[in-house]
């Protein structure tokens, strides 16, 4: 062999384990970072099945909640709809009530008014032929003396 040809042998062969040196230090560590790395991962997998499960048992919880708040807002609606038929029944009950005593009442007070009225024209008929008879004899109906 010449020498050319083995210091270029020698050159690789030194190169091959400069090569080795390095990347069997650089491999180590590669798989230390590699396993630290998928045990981050397991463990992210796990809280994350942890997260999944009370996401699904809150979805579940909400869903429960949600299907009580219907049924609630069904009940108050039923509630609702008996009191607005109470609330007419009452509505109609005072439009009867009114209907029939309103006209009796209205003819009653008008009664009672015009007795009113005529007694006070009695009582100040009455009180005007006695006041006539008290007074002067020149005096005339109107209370002047003519």
């Amino acid at each position: 062999m010449s020498a050319p040809l083995q210091i270029a042998l020698f050159v690789t062969c030194v190169a091959v384990v400069l090569f080795v040196l390095f990347l069997i230090p650089l491999s180590i560590l590669l798989y230390r970072r590699a396993s630290t790395v998928a045990r981050q991962l397991e463990e992210v997998k796990a809280d994350l099945n942890q997260l999944i499960q009370d996401s699904r048992t809150m979805v579940q919880n909400v869903n429960r909640l949600s299907c009580r708040a219907n049924q609630q807002l069904d009940e108050v609606g039923k509630v609702v709809r008996v009191v607005r038929g109470w609330s007419e029944r009452a509505d109609h009950a005072v439009e009867e009530v009114t209907a029939l005593v309103e006209a009796p009442v209205v003819k009653i007070a008008r009664s009672l008014r015009m007795l009113h009225k005529t007694w006070r024209f009695i009582v100040g008929a009455l009180a005007e032929d006695s006041g006539q008879t008290d007074h002067g004899a020149g005096e005339t109906r109107d209370g002047w003396r003519g």
